[in-house]
């Protein structure tokens, strides 16, 4: 398998796992599209490269986030909003090791028991992750929302989210906290923990590969 000594994390980066060497030394095994190689750099070395190429680090990107979540720890990271590249760890941030995921690509999950869970992937990968469902949806739909307000700060748009086959259209405009939701030519106020359990909230980004 290629061996890389650096490495710039990109929109088709599926994935991040911690691996080592013969000698004990943390390395990363690299996801990007249907590809698989390696890294002599841990994931958290490869993230705030990336970071630092458009002009942020780990702090500022971890700062950003708890100013959109709250609390402080195993928060999400958004790399670029206008890339779709928003990240979530499947352990500790500041410990490192585990698995980083891209949000955008992941298909679904697969359920093994209460504490083991196969991520499927855009692009055809099965990740073991040792973490329950409901944990691993918790934090993909804590990316897409960080991902969802970085995006609409950058772009100053209205943000439209639409349910197919359901005639209803949510829409919030830029700045406000409630959606507008239409349905049968009747309009109503949403508020963000009512719209997400009507509608999956990364069903509204252009990037999700469905």
């Amino acid at each position: 398998m290629m061996i890389r000594n650096s490495y710039l994390m990109n929109r088709e980066t599926v994935g991040m796992l911690v691996e080592y060497d013969s000698k004990g030394v943390e390395m990363t095994r690299v996801i990007e599209g249907k590809n698989t190689f390696f890294v002599i750099k841990t994931p958290l070395e490869i993230l705030n490269d990336t970071l630092n190429y458009f002009g942020s680090d780990l702090n500022g990107a971890l700062i950003g986030a708890k100013s959109v979540l709250g609390g402080k720890y195993k928060l999400p990271i958004c790399i670029n909003a206008q890339l779709g590249m928003a990240w979530f760890s499947c352990s500790s941030f500041r410990k490192g090791g585990g698995i980083w995921l891209s949000y955008i690509h992941i298909n679904h999950f697969e359920k093994i028991s209460d504490k083991e869970t196969i991520v499927h992937t855009n692009f055809g990968h099965s990740l073991p992750v040792s973490m329950s469902t409901n944990q691993l949806e918790f934090k993909r739909d804590q990316a897409a929302y960080l991902h969802t307000t970085f995006y609409e700060r950058s772009t100053l748009k209205k943000t439209f989210y639409y349910e197919p086959g359901s005639g209803i259209t949510f829409c919030k405009e830029p700045g406000e906290i409630n959606y507008k939701v239409k349905e049968n030519e009747k309009e109503e106020l949403l508020t963000m923990k009512s719209l997400r359990k009507r509608l999956p909230i990364w069903w509204s980004l252009p990037y999700v590969k469905r």
